[in-house]
């Protein structure tokens, strides 16, 4: 079962009765006050496994016990469920979307692994290993999603959680900068959702730190348009 995340700073927490404590920024508070995605995975989490009882009679064999498949979902399944933002057949199923339209990637690892990874896990992992592809991964996520990111809650969840530490990353930003620069939807999508915060501050610093100061001004500009309430980045 993958980690409960903390809806403040993304790091796994203690769940305790209903209520949740994170060890990491200190926040608490009841399970009502935590993602719906991480909702999901405390009802999964309690749900009772099912299995199957079979008892053979004209064989006389002894009674056979199956336990119930689970369902898999195809691609384009994947992707209306991200769309929709409705996770009720699939919790994971942001993750599996990768999985399914990036094998070679998911091959670095073995079903058992992947079965133990979420969302953020994946993209962190595949960046460390091969950048370019978890831009695409990224980019992925973002335009299946779009139409959500101008839900604060939403934008929130993907860019103040899943797409966090990745936007962050060492190994991303140099080349997240030259997407940037050609890829217009990519910095719609990262400067005019419905959340601004560290990510954003991040890519910035960088553009002034690479001396990419073009770059910067055409994101502020995004960032100047912004219709939602933000912190001035500038």
């Amino acid at each position: 079962m993958a980690s409960i995340r903390c809806p403040h700073c993304g790091s796994p927490v203690m769940i305790r009765g209903n209520r949740w404590e994170c060890g990491w920024c200190g926040d608490f508070g009841g399970i009502s006050s935590l993602h719906s995605s991480e909702k999901a995975k405390l009802l999964q989490r309690a749900a009772p496994s099912i299995s199957i009882t079979v008892t053979v009679t004209d064989t006389g064999e002894a009674e056979a016990e199956t336990e119930e498949t689970p369902r898999s979902f195809s691609r384009t399944e994947l992707e209306d469920m991200v769309r929709r933002w409705d996770f009720s057949e699939n919790e994971q199923a942001c993750r599996d979307l990768l999985i399914a339209a990036f094998p070679a990637a998911a091959g670095y690892w073995s079903a058992q692994e992947l079965s133990g990874m979420d969302v953020m896990d994946l993209l962190v992992e595949t960046g460390a290993r091969n950048p370019e592809t978890a831009i695409e991964m990224m980019k992925l996520l973002l335009s299946t999603a779009e139409s959500r990111l101008q839900d604060p809650e939403t934008a929130a969840y993907l860019l103040g959680n899943v797409l966090y530490d990745l936007c962050l990353s060492g190994y991303i930003r140099p080349r997240l900068l030259e997407r940037l620069k050609t890829d217009d939807r990519l910095a719609r999508q990262l400067f005019q959702s419905a959340y601004v915060g560290s990510p954003q501050e991040d890519i910035l610093l960088s553009c002034a730190q690479l001396g990419e100061e073009e770059l910067r001004q055409k994101l502020l500009d995004l960032l100047s348009g912004n219709p939602f309430p933000h912190d001035d980045l500038s």
